[in-house]
């Protein structure tokens, strides 16, 4: 039923899908640090027209560069290049007529290094990686949600299981009362034959059997209703052949275990996915908002650019100039941008400080709200051994009882009415012995779900 349930859970299920998203998101944000290549070809015709002396240009230009973002939030990257450049001037005859010069042609070959470097705004390794950590801290905290979401299905699945289980040891009471009342009926109209009683005595019997036929139906479509809730929460299948479910029977007795309460608050904090969720997302909310606060500052971009030069009326010697008679080429800028009003600067480290004390806000919300589940975890689990503990004596009064007044009714120094009390009385000590060892299974499951001890127990693994 587990294995169905973690297979077919919309929660599971959204939750796997939240955790696939921040997966991808963190491959997303990694994708700064990747290498890249590039190449561009480019070609500019230009054409003076019949009376403009500056005649026609033909440049080609044709690229290859390989870039990488670095640490401190600076790109390095390598380009090597090649020029083809055709122009053909007109020039002015004796008679003031334009006649075009012998066309001429220039080959250039370059290679440069150069260096993008921010000073201020996006300097530093913890401003470049930021969104990685973000996405980091986003990731985990999915992948902890989605524990936590596995623990309270199974947590939901077993109270649900033991409520079932509940449900049949319930019919099991009311039909064995019914049966009582049934033996005593016969008990009573063989008295009435034997002149022993008065014929009015089976008239109570005979009302309460028709009260607890009807509470014998009413616990029947009590365990319908119960096990088609578990079905649905299970995902297995409802149908007119498939309603009731047939569970381990609720336990006669239950081994006492001591609890200590502070214990188990630490172990809840200690072992919490939702809070170790919050601490994450708390995490990612600080990352961003130091980012905020770097995205505030002004921007001061250092660019170096540097690197050989060969040129020449031929394309091979363009490039055995670049090494044999190298020229050189150098560019150097430094480029400052700041707002006056800085209205987004402020704006996004608004945005960022609110998620922030949302996040706090959130984890000091989840810790209280923890504290108070196990608190109360703990005090059911204690209240219903001491109720188990209680109920075993009073079942044995009852069923002493039952047996002492069925004896003063044979000696007519008792009334059906006795009788059937003490019955009644019986069934309320064994359906309360039932609720109370129900009451502490479905704590201890809720334990067991706060410490995440509940996973190991039915051998979920989370991916």
């Amino acid at each position: 039923m587990i294995a169905v349930a973690v297979r077919q859970s919309p929660d599971l299920a959204r939750a796997r899908l939240d955790l696939a998203t921040a997966q991808g998101q963190l491959q997303q944000a990694q994708g700064i640090t990747d290498t890249h290549i590039g190449a561009q070809a480019q070609s500019n015709v230009s054409h003076g027209g019949v009376r403009d002396p500056s005649g026609e240009f033909d440049v080609e230009h044709v690229e290859a560069s390989l870039s990488k973002a670095l640490s401190t939030g600076g790109t390095l990257s390598v380009t090597v290049s090649g020029d083809r450049q055709l122009s053909q001037l007109s020039g002015l005859d004796a008679n003031g007529n334009l006649t075009p010069e012998p066309a001429g042609t220039r080959y250039a070959a370059g290679a440069q290094v150069a260096l993008t470097q921010p000073l201020l705004r996006g300097a530093g390794s913890s401003a470049f990686e930021a969104t990685i950590h973000q996405a980091e801290r986003q990731r985990d905290a999915a992948a902890l949600l989605q524990e936590a979401r596995a623990r309270d299905l199974l947590v939901a699945l077993a109270q649900s299981y033991w409520q079932v289980a509940f449900a049949w040891r319930q019919l099991e009471v009311r039909k064995a009362s019914l049966d009582l009342a049934q033996k005593q009926l016969a008990f009573t109209e063989g008295a009435i034959r034997a002149e022993k009683v008065a014929q009015s005595e089976a008239l109570a019997v005979q009302q309460v059997i028709a009260v607890r036929r009807q509470d014998v139906i009413a616990g029947e479509q009590e365990l319908y209703d119960r096990s088609i809730a578990l079905r649905q929460l299970a995902g297995l299948e409802i149908g007119p052949d498939a309603l009731d479910l047939k569970t381990d029977e609720l336990p006669r007795k239950i081994d006492p275990s001591q609890l200590d309460l502070a214990a188990v608050v630490r172990a809840a904090f200690d072992h919490s996915a939702e809070l170790a969720a919050l601490a994450a997302s708390h995490r990612a909310a600080e990352i961003g908002m130091a980012a905020a606060d770097n995205a505030a500052k002004s921007r001061l971009d250092l660019a170096l650019s540097a690197g050989p030069l060969g040129a020449d009326r031929k394309a091979g010697d363009a490039v055995h100039n670049l090494f044999a008679h190298t020229g050189f080429l150098f560019i150097g800028s430094l480029v400052f941008d700041h707002a006056i009003e800085q209205s987004a600067e402020r704006g996004g480290q608004a945005v960022a400080r609110a998620a922030l004390h949302q996040a706090e806000v959130a984890e000091r919300d989840a810790r209280a709200k923890l504290a108070l589940r196990a608190t109360r975890a703990v005090q059911r689990a204690e209240a219903a051994l001491a109720s188990i503990t209680l109920g075993d004596e009073a079942i044995g009064l009852a069923e002493q009882n039952i047996t002492a007044e069925q004896k003063r009714f044979e000696l007519g120094k008792s009334t059906n009415f006795e009788v059937l009390r003490r019955q009644d009385e019986l069934e309320q000590a064994r359906l309360r012995q039932a609720s109370s060892v129900n009451d502490y299974l479905a704590a201890r499951a809720d334990l067991d779900g706060l410490s995440g001890a509940i996973l190991a127990r039915y051998g979920v693994v989370m991916p």
